[in-house]
């Protein structure tokens, strides 16, 4: 950018990292599209808008660069998820999650349909470059959910519930349905909401009859 724009020059630090992040996004919308197999060093340099031999200047194999792509979507997502602040009521932050689940997709963005694509290939190929990462992301995120059920067990709202378990379930509640929407555009995401809303209600509120009987 010249001074007759009024603006400073870009820093090299500034271009390279334009470059990447332009380079990751290329990535997400390319294994959304093919999947991570038929994706290339090259084919995401010519994406992103690049030469063909930029990608591998920045990430130097697609292995790392694969490796970038699920820290950024996995970064994304959580911010997406639980960056919401918390509430005073565990089972109302619990489905408020799930709501959110839903919204993100209802409106489903290349890093989203990139991460569930990448999901699928670690349960596909367990000699993936990815899978270990996705591991870890998919912990995180069953955790986080077992997290919220928790407190309402230590809350007395519910004895019986066992949090890892129930968490183990409502993750693949959600990760069933995204699936499922992924490849059949006839999938209900509102129906399923309140399905997946109606068996925690459920869940906790006869628990709480229960103990009250």
């Amino acid at each position: 950018m010249s001074a007759l724009t009024g603006g400073a020059p870009r820093t090299q630090e500034v271009r390279r990292a334009e470059a990447e992040s332009r380079l990751i996004a290329a990535a997400a919308d390319l294994v959304g599209e093919v999947g991570p197999a038929r994706v290339t060093l090259a084919n995401v340099g010519e994406r992103a808008g690049y030469s063909r031999g930029l990608a591998t200047h920045h990430f130097g194999s697609k292995g790392a660069l694969m490796q970038r792509l699920v820290e950024t979507v996995t970064r994304q997502f959580r911010d997406a998820m639980f960056n919401q602040g918390e509430s005073d009521d565990p089972v109302a932050e619990l489905r408020m999650l799930i709501g959110i689940y839903f919204e993100v997709m209802a409106d489903l963005q290349p890093v989203n349909r990139a991460r569930l694509v990448l999901w699928a290939d670690a349960v596909a190929n367990p000699a993936g470059d990815t899978r270990t990462t996705m591991v870890a992301a998919d912990r995180e995120f069953r955790e986080e959910i077992e997290k919220r059920i928790a407190v309402a067990v230590n809350a007395g709202l519910a004895q019986t519930i066992h949090p890892q378990g129930l968490a183990t379930v409502v993750v693949a509640l959600l990760r069933g349905v995204a699936l499922q929407s992924l490849i059949d555009d006839d999938v209900d995401l509102d129906a399923a909401r309140g399905e997946v809303d109606a068996l925690l209600t459920h869940r906790f509120t006869t628990e709480q009859e229960e103990d009250r009987s």
